[in-house]
């Protein structure tokens, strides 16, 4: 059992964790609180809730999960306590969508469920909140914290496609074969089938993806492409894409029975928006099983730095027909700043050697928080979009600018014009 310093510990770290995601998942964070509370004062907690030792079994078992995952003990950072926390929210948000009866009266907090959207539903910040989540926890005792020591958190933002989609419509990509690195499920290898509006102004748009209905906005500060209303309805659906493959050091596969029911689960428990997203994806890759005109995305095993190379020769046909687009959405930022570089090299070297082989374009797109060193975000946690193309013996750099991490805002710089520039030099 952990002792009550640990305790202490981790309800700093949770307690650090609400305040982060407090004004974007009222949900999550009134999770998070009850759990600060309970390990602040187990008996205070279990006697306004009416279940003393309901609430120390509670807190024994969250600081074992947390504890798990922190093999030397030490006095560690938040940071060290967030993929548990994350895993155990997924597992409830999971038993929710399950509609698993002993979490019945917390659906009504749930937006991604018919309680929580109806007359009946409720807000997370009420008093009853606690008392409610305290009586589910105790219901499902060990398979809760069980599945959560296990369970693998996959956010598939879908929303990040964006990033390499936005710079082959640019640059009047017609077609490309495509490859991801650290793609989880890999649902942003289709980010042209989906719908993006780019909005500097209400009338200043650049709609662009093949998808007919409203999808993701991004709202847009800065630099925006030249000739903004010339975009024709072909230029606009992006390039046709011949394949597509990604690259991940733990591959989720979305055949397994089952995998779209955790993906869901992922997503926090009152954001129906993001799910709805998540599912319009799930649906493009099962569609792409039967449909021959939409090449079916493919999820390989990849080792970052060590195996970036051979990863690629298997990922691109022996008789490229097309261009090759690859790239990676907050994935480096897992890496240290020796394998970062590592990978880097790797990717460049391969990608001149390939282009002057084939006489054909490479275009490797960034979407990465800034490192240590580097200069830093304009606002906390975005990240920097970078370009680098590859042509025969030239290479060229662009950056675009930066954009939060889900993509629903960015501020462009004088990259995005150079990058749209670019198409008017292409030869005939």
């Amino acid at each position: 059992m952990a002792s009550t310093s640990d305790w202490s510990r981790h309800r700093q770290n949770l307690a650090v964790q609400a305040s982060l995601v407090r004004g974007y998942s009222a949900l999550t964070a009134a999770l998070l609180d009850a759990a600060v509370t309970w390990l602040g004062d187990p008996e205070a907690a279990g006697h306004s809730l009416g279940d003393v030792e309901g609430v120390r079994l509670a807190c024994e078992r969250i600081a074992t999960l947390l504890d798990a995952d922190q093999a030397d003990g030490g006095e560690t950072g938040w940071i060290n306590d967030l993929d548990p926390a994350l895993r155990l929210n997924a597992v409830l948000h999971w038993f929710v969508l399950q509609d698993d009866p002993r979490v019945a009266e917390l659906r009504p907090y749930y937006k991604t469920v018919a309680e929580g959207e109806g007359p009946g539903a409720k807000d997370p910040r009420d008093h009853d909140f606690a008392a409610h989540l305290l009586r589910a926890v105790t219901a499902l005792g060990s398979d809760l914290f069980e599945l959560a020591a296990g369970w693998r958190v996959i956010t598939n933002e879908s929303s990040r496609g964006l990033a390499w989609l936005l710079p082959a419509v640019l640059l009047e990509v017609e077609a490309a074969h495509l490859i991801e690195f650290g793609c989880n499920a890999g649902l942003n290898l289709y980010a042209e089938q989906r719908r993006f509006d780019l909005a500097w102004s209400a009338q200043e748009r650049l709609r662009i993806g093949k998808g007919k209905r409203d999808q993701f906005l991004i709202l847009c500060r800065g630099e925006q492409p030249e000739g903004l209303g010339e975009f024709t309805k072909a230029m606009r659906v992006g390039p046709e894409i011949l394949s597509r493959v990604g690259g991940d050091s733990s591959p989720f596969d979305l055949d397994v029975e089952g995998a779209d029911a955790r993906l869901e689960a992922s997503v926090w428990g009152d954001q129906r928006r993001r799910l709805d997203r998540l599912r319009e994806a799930i649906d493009i890759h099962e569609r792409a099983r039967t449909d021959e005109s939409l090449a079916r995305a493919r999820v390989e095993g990849l080792s970052l730095p060590d195996e970036v190379q051979d990863f690629l020769a298997a990922a691109i046909p022996a008789q490229p027909e097309a261009p090759v687009i690859t790239y990676n959405t907050y994935v480096t930022a897992y890496l240290s700043d020796v394998n970062q570089r590592a990978c880097a090299r790797s990717i460049r070297d391969f990608a001149k050697e390939w282009s002057m082989r084939h006489k054909l374009p490479w275009m490797w797109v960034r979407f990465e928080p800034s490192r240590p060193g580097q200069a830093p975000a304009p606002h906390a946690g975005w990240c920097r979009w970078v370009v680098e193309l590859f042509d025969g013996p030239h290479n060229q750099r662009i950056e675009l600018g930066w954009a939060h991490p889900y993509l629903v805002r960015a501020e462009f710089g004088p990259g995005l014009r150079e990058l749209r520039s670019l198409a008017d030099r292409k030869p005939e």
